[in-house]
């Protein structure tokens, strides 16, 4: 056999093994079905320090949460991100909010607070897509009000001492971002500065106070 059929062989089988694998890639897909949704939290590059001053009023945070904060890939149907650090012991008074543009995925928009990425255990699900109402809410009936969820026996999980406080973006079809949406959001509570509240040490645990 001269060189130009061996060659000519050689491709030939090349394409049938690429063929296979084709049609290999394609049943396995057919198998598997879609992709599923997935969810992304966001590691922090830096550290908040939990904010308590001595003086006897209430503390809180401010933040706003744009559309793009946490950006969505193409199978993520949730998005979390660090938006502020508690004192341990903190007491949860409210939280105050307002949408200020509506946010606009396909079908469904919701934005949650939690102590840790994808929680709900500080502000469950809040509605603020498209036609909802950007009249601002003060909200005493939240998720883990008083010390619940910061503190009374359990470890310290911000970066910098007390509890990180996550924001989660949760869209109805993945990778949905959206092309607007904006909404501030106060978190009020009382620091642990007075009675017998002490300070507690990165990854320790305490008491009630």
């Amino acid at each position: 056999m001269s060189k130009t059929s061996k060659l000519r062989a050689a491709l030939a089988h090349l394409r049938i093994v690429a063929m296979a694998l084709t049609v290999a890639l394609a049943l396995a897909s057919l198998i598997a079905g879609p992709a599923l949704a997935t969810t992304l939290t966001l590691t922090p590059v830096n550290s908040l320090a939990p904010r308590m001053t001595t003086d006897q009023q209430t503390h809180y945070v401010r933040f706003a949460i744009d559309f793009n904060d946490c950006p969505l890939r193409a199978a993520d149907t949730a998005c979390s991100f660090r938006v502020a650090s508690l004192p341990y012991n903190a007491f949860l008074v409210a939280i105050s909010k307002q949408i200020i543009t509506t946010f606009n995925p396909t079908t469904s928009a919701t934005i949650a607070f939690g102590v840790a990425g994808q929680g709900t255990t500080v502000m469950a699900a809040f509605n603020v897509f498209t036609g909802q109402a950007t009249t601002a809410v003060y909200d005493t009936a939240f998720a883990g009000a008083g010390e619940l969820v910061t503190g009374s026996g359990a470890t310290a999980t911000g970066q910098n001492g007390g509890f990180d406080i996550y924001a989660t973006y949760t869209v109805g079809a993945a990778g949905s971002q959206g092309t607007q949406g904006r909404a501030v959001f106060i978190i009020q509570y009382i620091a642990p500065n007075d009675g017998d509240c002490l300070p507690v040490p990165l990854g320790a645990t305490a008491t009630s106070c």
